[in-house]
């Protein structure tokens, strides 16, 4: 099982615990993107979610369109995750609120060199299966945290899977 496959197990298994822990927080640049640009309302729940997904991972993030008084409006961070074996290409987006909390959401994007049948098996066995949004791809939801869900794409003829994570929440 490539190292992928290995950090999406662990992170649908221990995601929860690290998700509320701030103090276990793993220094990843969106803390840098954070204070650059001064983001209060969105600092925290930024951190957290940037923490559940990048973890140590090697990474590079960047603000897309960078914005006077960040904090106010929507806002996308672009970058790269490199695990040992591929690099996976993930969007944050976060929302200020003006009841004074923050939406939040990643998409992370990577392909795996097994067919889109083995991944679900090895890696989404216990989603839900919501249904097909095409010949090729099919959609799923996590069981637990309904704010999580997967889209699996089969590609070079059905012998690698195009997987695309989401997840949201305030």
């Amino acid at each position: 099982m490539n190292n992928i496959v290995r950090h999406l197990l662990s992170t649908v298994i221990i995601a929860p615990s690290i998700f509320l822990s701030l103090q276990a927080q793993a220094e990843t640049s969106m803390s840098i993107i954070v204070e650059e640009h001064d983001i209060q309302q969105c600092k925290l729940p930024l951190l957290s979610i940037a923490d559940e997904l990048i973890g140590k991972n090697s990474h590079r993030l960047h603000v897309d369109q960078p914005k006077h008084h960040a904090d106010k409006y929507p806002f996308t961070v672009v970058g790269v995750i490199s695990y040992n074996d591929q690099d996976a290409q993930v969007v944050f987006n976060a929302s200020p609120m003006v009841n004074g909390e923050c939406e939040v959401s990643y998409q992370e994007v990577f392909a795996l060199p097994e067919t889109c049948l083995a991944v679900r098996e090895q890696v989404f066995k216990k989603w839900e299966y919501v249904g097909k949004l095409s010949d090729d791809s099919f959609f799923l939801r996590h069981k637990e945290r309904l704010t999580k869900n997967a889209t699996l794409t089969s590609i070079k003829s059905g012998s690698e899977c195009l997987v695309t994570r989401r997840h949201s929440g305030i």
